[in-house]
């Protein structure tokens, strides 16, 4: 992934330098209300931290969307803020900087987001489900190397966001992992990726020779 020069600081959101900060990056068709009340029920529970929201989606609509919902949880709407998108993907992530943690979307996991946040060894919050859109974030974690953040429960998810808010060891830690992880996991390794796709045709082909089932 290529990394611009950033443009955004906490400053300019007018967020303390040691504040908490959360992000939710996903565009608008994959936010859920039921999500978006656990992610704000996290930002509760985690004093002085600060939740960012970007994504494609009608500014206005997602204002309203998470504003309404924080009123419901008790939760600040000053503690909010709406990011505007930014020309250029490489400046995006360049501005991934200044988060603490991403917290993903469910059932519709990220994509392009969340490699990009592992790619920027931030730790990732992600709730697993059975359909494949709920299972991507998951997959490329564990290819990563990182099992921090993955919940298989809402209470689990919550209680993951909570600890990484409220653990700046822990983030560290994290954060190390996944710029190890650069050098030797699956994940990064597109050769090993292909040879192990291949492996794969081969052995389905193999199969279909031999007139049996798919497995």
């Amino acid at each position: 992934f290529e990394v611009a020069v950033p443009t955004l600081r906490r400053d300019h959101l007018d967020i303390p330098s040691d504040a908490v900060v959360y992000l939710c990056p996903q565009r608008g068709y994959k936010l859920s209300v039921h999500t978006a009340r656990l992610q704000l029920q996290i930002l509760k529970e985690v004093p002085g931290s600060y939740f960012l929201i970007k994504g494609l989606a009608d500014k206005e609509s997602t204002m309203n969307f998470f504003m309404q919902i924080a009123e419901e949880e008790g939760v600040e709407c000053d503690r909010l803020r709406f990011l505007p998108e930014v020309p250029l993907e490489a400046t995006h992530r360049a501005n991934l900087g200044i988060v603490d943690i991403v917290l993903d979307t469910y059932p519709y996991n990220g994509a392009t987001t969340t490699l990009e946040t592992l790619w920027m060894c931030i730790p990732l919050v992600t709730r697993v489900g059975q359909q494949f859109a709920a299972r991507n974030s998951y997959a490329m974690m564990m290819n990563a190397g990182i099992t921090e953040g993955i919940a298989w429960t809402d209470e689990e998810y919550v209680e993951w966001g909570i600890r990484l808010g409220t653990a700046p060891a822990l983030r560290q830690q994290i954060s190390w992992k996944l710029r190890q992880s650069k050098q030797t996991a699956p994940l990064w390794n597109a050769k090993q990726f292909t040879r192990e796709m291949e492996k794969a045709y081969e052995q389905m082909w193999a199969r279909y020779l031999e007139g049996k089932i798919p497995s």
